[in-house]
């Protein structure tokens, strides 16, 4: 019951949040720096170097508090080779919280939960990824951004991602498997 009447006030405030609230497209592009992949029940370690980050969401902005749904993808290689890698396509929900410093900079901090389409290669010979798998996916992060105009706002911030329960796929059965990536992305805000 409670479940119900939660599900029912988040969507009638979603419902009623276009009346106060403004919305808004955005875009992002940077450095996505992945952490390596390891394996601890196999001692296997594929280090990843530091590839590009793409990030597209919308949103309302409820004047120091906004929601958005976002679209992220990445790509990172291998330290030892030039055609395999790691791609991470991530469907988000983000909540941001802005601070008024003045001047027209805004620092905020996020937080985003969803899930995460995650591959990876390591084996040229194979037509098939290592890893092909959807996980949930959560972030952090913090960043400031600067007012240019009263519906246009630049962006630069830091997010953690880290996908949750992956696996080795057959015939390995292996649990424990871990990466994570450190993102540093810079962008504009639109609000209509």
């Amino acid at each position: 019951m409670k479940k119900k009447l939660l599900l029912a006030m988040l969507f009638a405030a979603l419902a009623a949040s276009p009346a106060y609230a403004a919305p808004y497209v955005s875009g992002s592009v940077g450095l996505g720096m992945a952490g390596d992949f390891k394996e601890p029940a196999l001692g296997n370690v594929y280090k990843n170097d530091s590839g590009f980050a793409l990030n597209g969401a919308v949103g309302y902005d409820f004047d120091g508090f906004r929601v958005e749904g976002a679209v992220g993808y990445q790509e990172n290689q291998y330290s030892d080779s030039d055609t395999l890698g790691t791609s991470l396509l991530t469907f988000m929900a983000n909540g941001y919280y802005d601070f008024n410093a003045g001047g027209g900079f805004k620092p905020y901090v996020m937080a985003g939960l969803g899930i995460a389409d995650l591959k990876v290669d390591d084996q040229p010979a194979s037509s098939d990824p290592w890893l092909d798998d959807t996980y949930f996916v959560w972030q952090i992060g913090a960043g400031v951004g600067y007012e240019v105009s009263s519906n246009v706002t630049i962006d630069v911030g830091y997010r953690y991602l880290k996908p949750e329960g992956i696996d080795c796929p057959n015939p390995l059965h292996l649990t424990g498997v871990s990466w994570e990536s450190h993102n540093i992305l810079a962008g504009i805000r639109y609000k209509f």
